[in-house]
């Protein structure tokens, strides 16, 4: 049995909110959502997203970069964020990270048993682990629980990626 626990870095990629997770073992360290500003083009919203992701591995120093799968769609943001995903396990590599993927339903399922549970629902399952999120969930405003649950779905990857560790099947 090691030792040093695994340390997660954890993202849901986003253009303008992206979640983050931080994990040391099954200890959650860090979470939160770095907002990248409305840019004027498309190359400066990734340099500002490149630029965040670059800060959270140099200050945390992960061993593994997981990141949400994005979903395909033709238009314009969609791509943009498909090319942001992309770089962010790219700097991972690069960096000489461990760098996975999973896809939304993936994370449902193995945090739910329910591969199309609702945001709300993971969030829920996400508290009953980790009860200082609960000031998260079921604010006062629609916007602040969407903006906040980019932040239970980076710690629910984490999640899913350290049961992988430790042989946890989902």
């Amino acid at each position: 049995m090691r030792k040093n626990k695994t340390k997660i870095l954890a993202i849901d990629p986003g253009t303008r909110e992206m979640g983050v997770a931080f994990l040391e073992g099954e200890k959650l360290i860090y979470h939160g959502v770095k907002t990248i500003k409305k840019r004027k083009s498309p190359h400066e919203t990734l340099k500002a997203g490149r630029k965040i992701i670059l800060r959270l591995i140099n200050d945390l120093k992960p061993d593994v970069l997981v990141v949400e799968k994005t979903f395909f769609a033709n238009n314009r943001n969609s791509a943009l964020l498909n090319v942001f995903s992309d770089e962010i396990g790219a700097i991972g590599k690069r960096k000489g990270l461990k760098v996975i993927y999973y896809a939304p339903n993936t994370v449902k399922k193995h945090i739910c048993g329910d591969g199309r549970a609702s945001k709300e629902e993971v969030a829920k399952v996400i508290v009953s682990k980790y009860p200082e999120l609960k000031v998260y969930i079921n604010q006062d405003r629609k916007w602040k629980d969407r903006y906040h649950q980019n932040m239970f779905d980076a710690v629910g990857l984490g999640v899913v990626e350290n049961s992988k560790l430790k042989g946890v099947s989902t």
